[in-house]
């Protein structure tokens, strides 16, 4: 039996994976899909890498200040812009301010943070977790057609809805579950882009805070590597309300719907050469607790970005709070 069982390998759950190990427990990482990172995502289409998931990195706190500093040594993350830019169809174009905080991006891509923090640990990709029951000695924690494994301690860092399903056979306190039932997710449409012979923008990206269906377009392609890219890719994000009506609907539907959205911010009319859709139903919490990893029952904590700040800062900051929790238990 080991000592923690780590459900998630996205940015919470690799970090207090990677802090528990520090410390010398012994710990898995259970993840369902095929990488590392959760929604600080990319992928390579059409021989783009695009960032579909989580845009960019912002910092406030001084512990991860010093782990994106870090980061930037080696290389896995850059400055890609300082704010951005904002247009409404009334005031039309406000420029991003130089005073503005920066916005780190990933040359190779976001999911690349998850790759760095993965380095070294035991994490077992496309495992789905079904269940998480208490045993005689601590956690039981069965996978679908796969084996179980058994821990001392559980940190679950699934989006809550996600979780709470994990967590059927547990005796949960009324105050507990409304407060876990509280929190809610926006969902979002992400499309990207690829156009070919046009001239790229000069902003790296926009928001769109009065707009019903479009909430923001970066230009993807000024994340990547000098050199490295042909063509201009941009990666659209659907406004919480236009994504929860519109949640089923087919791609190219939402592809051809968010196109006509952003046409009147670019500056040509070429079609594009390819595009992609997404569908991400848990992309941001919509209300978060303030708890940065919250403690369901003795040895079973919760941790990810929608306790504390929310955004990547907060989810690694969860991750550190949950490691933390677990040692002080230990």
């Amino acid at each position: 039996m080991g000592d923690v069982c780590v459900i998630g390998a996205g940015v919470a759950g690799l970090v207090a994976a990677r802090d528990l190990r520090a410390s010398g427990a012994d710990v898995v990482v259970l993840e369902k899909s095929r990488g590392f990172g959760g929604r600080a995502a990319s992928r390579t289409v059409h021989g783009h890498r695009i960032d579909h998931g989580a845009q960019f990195i912002t910092v406030r706190d001084e512990r991860f200040a010093a782990q994106v500093e870090a980061w930037s040594a080696a290389e896995v993350v850059t400055e890609w812009s300082r704010g951005v830019a904002r247009w409404t169809s009334i005031e039309g174009w406000r420029p991003a301010s130089a005073e503005s905080h920066p916005r780190y991006a990933c040359p190779e891509g976001m999911n690349a943070i998850g790759k760095v923090l993965a380095d070294g640990l035991d994490v077992r990709l496309q495992t789905t977790v079904s269940t998480v029951r208490p045993d005689a000695d601590g956690w039981s924690v069965a996978t679908r057609d796969g084996p179980t494994f058994r821990a001392t301690s559980v940190i679950v860092t699934a989006p809550v809805p996600q979780a709470l399903a994990l967590l059927i056979d547990i005796d949960i306190t009324n105050d507990v579950r409304g407060r876990l039932e509280g929190i809610t997710y926006a969902p979002c449409h992400t499309v990207a882009l690829g156009f070919a012979g046009v001239e790229a923008p000069e902003w790296p990206g926009v928001q769109l805070p009065e707009h019903p269906d479009l909430a923001w377009i970066a230009h993807d392609s000024s994340r990547r590597a000098p050199g490295t890219t042909d063509g201009v890719t941009l990666v659209l994000h659907a406004t919480p309300s236009f994504s929860r009506l519109r949640f089923e609907d087919r791609p190219e539907v939402i592809v051809a719907d968010l196109l006509a959205a952003a046409r009147p911010l670019l500056q040509w009319d070429t079609d594009p050469t390819w595009t992609f859709h997404h569908r991400w139903r848990y992309a941001q919490p919509e209300y978060t607790l303030g708890d940065r990893a919250f403690e369901v029952t003795p040895g079973l904590t919760l941790a990810g970005d929608a306790f504390g700040e929310g955004r990547v800062e907060g989810a690694y900051l969860s991750g550190l709070a949950a490691a933390a929790a677990h040692g002080a238990r230990g």
